[in-house]
This record gives C-alpha cells, sequence and structure tokens, in this order.
C-alpha cells in the first residue's frame, strides 16, 4: 500500500471522536473497545466489488512475526501466510496450539517479497 494511504488511515485514527451513531469516514468503537472508520468507496469514489476484494485478498501475504521464549533470550520466527489464511493462523496462536507469541503481522505483495 502506498505511504499516503496508511498516512490517511494513521490521521482518521488520529481524530479521537467516538461516535454511538456511526456514519462513513467517522472513528467509531465497537463495544469491546476496538477503533475502526468505516469507508464506503475508494479513492475516486467508486463502490467496492466484492469479487474484486476477494480476489486481491489471494494475491498477497502476510509476514507474522512470532516471537518464542526457549531459553533465556527469545527469537523470532517470520512466517509467509497467505492472505486468504491469516485468520487459520491466527487462531493456531488464539488456541494455544501455536509456539510463540504473535508480536507483529505486516501485509505485502509477493513482488515486494525479498
Amino acid at each position: 500500500m502506498p505511504d499516503d494511504f496508511n498516512e490517511k488511515v494513521i490521521n482518521l485514527f488520529g481524530a479521537g471522536k467516538k461516535n454511538k451513531i456511526c456514519n462513513a469516514g467517522q472513528v467509531c468503537e465497537t463495544p469491546e473497545g476496538y477503533t475502526y472508520v468505516t469507508i464506503n468507496t475508494d479513492d475516486n469514489g467508486r463502490h467496492f466489488d466484492e469479487g474484486k476484494l476477494l480476489k486481491n485478498a489471494h494475491r498477497f501475504y502476510y509476514v507474522v512475526k512470532v516471537m518464542v521464549k526457549e531459553s533465556r533470550h527469545p527469537y523470532i520466527n517470520n512466517f509467509k501466510v497467505p492472505g486468504d489464511k491469516i485468520l487459520d493462523f491466527i487462531k493456531i496462536y488464539n488456541d494455544g496450539k501455536g509456539h510463540g507469541q504473535i508480536i507483529e503481522i505486516d501485509k505485502f505483495y509477493p513482488e515486494e517479497w525479498a
């Protein structure tokens, strides 16, 4: 994603408004305390296409950093997880079946893999 998109997201969340009735573009909060912003259209004002969004989800991967403490010093395992498998991967650690603790998740496209 372009840096300007990340900057927009950060600025949106920095607004600090918590609304009970949440409209697109407003900072909202779930009952569990998670902050979110609803986006109805892309930067060009077009509504999102479900098929395109799902197809795009299969194009990218996540790098998931997992900290493992086995002795005095922890180490990190970096996992390359396909976009459509990220929830399955996280569930392994939420259920306590994974070895270690997820500490970071970054999204990237295959052509960026180094």
